[in-house]
C-alpha cells in the first residue's frame, strides 16, 4: 500500500516528517472502531474541527468513518456557529476537535444548547485540562474521550476524567517503562517497534499509567540544565497563573522566557498594578520552588496561549510570542461570537507601546490600536484577515495610560468587519477592515 507523510507538531522542537503506511494508518482506524463501539454504533456523523492533513484528522475525520460507514462533513467547523448548523444538519454528531476549541465553546453562549446532541466527543493534540473536561461534560452531557499518541505510535492511550486521571493502554498495544522513566511502545501501528517516547509516565497497573510531563524539555542556562515543565508546573501552582509555557530564547546566550495567562484573580491584581511589579510578586513567590536561575528572564502576558490547528502550543510560536515588540492589555471582559467580539481592557502604567508617544503625555498611537484591533480579532475570528484594507478610519478621542478602553468587533459579511474602540470619555477610534484583494 502507498506511504503517506505527515509532519510531527513541532510542540517541543522544529517539525519532522513521518512517513507512515496506508496500511498501518488502516489498521489504527479499524481499532479505533471496535475499541469504542459506543461513538460508532448509530453510525453519527462526523464533525471536526481538525484537518485530515495531521495524524489525528487522517484517523478521526476519514479513515475511521470510513471503517464505520459513517457521513462526513468534509469542511473543517471553526466556530460554535458552524458546530451547530452541523448538529442541526445531521441530528446526533460525533466530534472531532482539540482542548483549544472547547476551552473556547465554554464560553460561547450558545454551546449549552448542544447538549444531548453529541454521540461522542473525542479531543487529542494536547492535554485537555480536568476542569475542562468535566465543565464540557456538564454543559454539553457526555464526558470528552481523550486519546494519547503519536505521529510515530499511532493510538497509544485513552481516558476519560469521569473515570480518573489515568490512561489506558490502547487494545493490541504494550507498553512498557524505560530505564530512565519513558514510556515504550510496542505497536502494530506504529513504524519502528518498539518506539521509545519523550514522555515520563509512571505504571499504576497493568496496562494503565500516569503522564509526568515530557523528558526532552531541559534546556541548558548558564552552564545548569533546567526543566521547562518544571518551570511552568511552578508558575500554574501560583493563584494569580491559569496557564503557563516557558521556552528558551536567545542564541548567543540563552535565557528562559515565559507565556502567562493569568487567573481572574491575576487579571484583576494586573489592572491596578504593572507588568513589571506582578512579574516581581511571581518571582518572589515562586523563589522557593522554582529557584532564581530557573525563572524567566522576560514575563510576557497574554490572553491565551498561540495554539496551531492541532491545538498545540509550539516551541516556534512560543519564541515568536515572547519576541513581540509591546505586551498586550489586561483583558478584563471576553465575550465573543461568529458574528461579534467584544473586549474591556485596561493598559498598565508600564505598557510599552506608550513610551515616546508623548513624552510627558503618554497616549496610545493610532497604529498600537489597530496591532492590537488584529491580534485580538484573529482569536475571535478565523477569517479576519492577515493581509487587509481599512477604510473610514477615524482617530477621535486619545487613549490615556490605566484607562479603560472597549474594543468592538462586528461581521459585516466575509473577512469584512467594523470595529470601534470606546472610553468613558466617548469613542476613541473606528473603521472598517477588509481582506485586500
Amino acid at each position: 500500500m502507498a506511504d503517506v507523510l505527515f509532519g510531527t507538531s513541532g510542540s517541543t522542537g522544529d517539525s519532522k516528517p513521518i512517513v507512515r503506511t496506508e496500511e498501518s494508518l488502516m489498521m489504527d482506524a479499524s481499532a479505533l472502531v471496535s475499541a469504542f463501539p459506543e461513538l460508532w454504533g448509530s453510525r453519527p456523523a462526523v464533525v471536526a474541527s481538525v484537518r485530515p492533513e495531521h495524524m489525528y484528522g487522517a484517523l478521526w475525520k476519514v479513515r475511521a468513518p470510513e471503517v464505520a460507514k459513517c457521513v462526513t462533513e468534509p469542511s473543517t467547523v471553526f466556530s460554535v456557529e458552524e458546530l451547530s448548523a452541523a448538529c442541526e444538519r445531521f441530528g446526533k454528531v460525533l466530534f472531532v476537535t482539540t482542548p483549544s476549541f472547547l476551552e473556547k465553546a465554554l464560553l460561547h453562549p450558545d454551546f449549552a444548547a448542544l447538549s444531548g446532541r453529541f454521540a461522542g466527543i473525542v479531543t487529542s493534540g494536547s492535554l485537555l485540562r480536568g476542569e475542562t473536561s468535566l465543565t464540557v461534560a456538564k454543559v454539553a452531557g457526555i464526558c470528552p474521550l481523550e486519546i494519547f499518541g503519536s505521529t510515530e505510535t499511532g493510538t497509544v492511550a485513552s481516558r476519560r476524567r469521569t473515570e480518573g486521571d489515568e490512561w489506558t493502554v490502547f487494545p493490541g498495544v504494550e507498553a512498557s517503562l524505560s530505564e530512565d522513566g519513558r514510556l515504550v511502545v510496542d505497536s502494530p501501528f506504529a513504524m519502528e517497534r518498539p518506539f521509545v517516547m519523550s514522555d515520563s509516565v509512571r505504571f499504576t497497573a497493568p496496562g494503565r499509567f500516569l503522564l509526568l510531563g515530557r523528558t526532552d524539555r531541559r534546556v541548558k542556562i548558564l552552564e545548569k540544565y533546567v526543566s521547562l515543565n518544571s518551570v511552568e508546573r511552578a508558575l500554574e501552582s501560583h493563584g494569580l497563573v491559569d496557564r503557563a509555557r516557558v521556552e528558551a530564547y536567545g542564541e548567543s546566550v540563552p535565557r528562559l522566557g515565559a507565556l502567562v495567562v493569568l487567573s481572574e484573580e491575576g487579571r484583576k491584581v494586573l489592572a491596578g498594578s504593572s507588568f513589571a511589579a506582578v512579574a516581581g510578586r511571581l518571582r518572589r513567590d515562586l523563589l522557593s520552588s522554582a529557584g532564581e536561575l530557573a525563572f524567566p528572564r522576560r514575563v510576557r502576558f497574554v490572553r491565551e496561549l498561540p495554539v496551531n490547528e492541532q491545538g498545540k502550543t509550539t516551541a516556534a510560536a512560543a519564541r515568536a510570542e515572547l519576541s513581540l515588540w509591546c505586551q498586550e492589555p489586561v483583558v478584563l471582559e471576553w465575550s465573543s461570537t461568529d458574528a461579534a467580539l467584544r473586549a474591556r481592557m485596561v493598559f498598565p502604567p508600564d505598557a510599552e507601546c506608550f513610551k515616546g508617544h508623548f513624552p510627558g503625555y503618554p497616549v496610545l498611537p493610532g497604529v498600537a490600536q489597530l496591532y492590537f484591533l488584529r491580534r485580538f480579532s484573529r482569536q475571535a475570528f478565523a477569517d479576519f484577515p492577515e493581509t487587509a484594507t481599512y477604510r473610514r478610519l477615524k482617530f477621535q478621542k486619545i487613549v490615556l495610560l490605566g484607562r479603560e478602553v472597549v474594543l468592538e468587533v462586528m461581521r459585516m459579511g466575509e473577512s469584512r468587519f467594523s470595529f470601534s474602540l470606546t472610553c468613558d470619555t466617548g469613542p476613541c477610534s473606528s473603521g472598517i477592515v477588509e481582506r485586500t484583494s
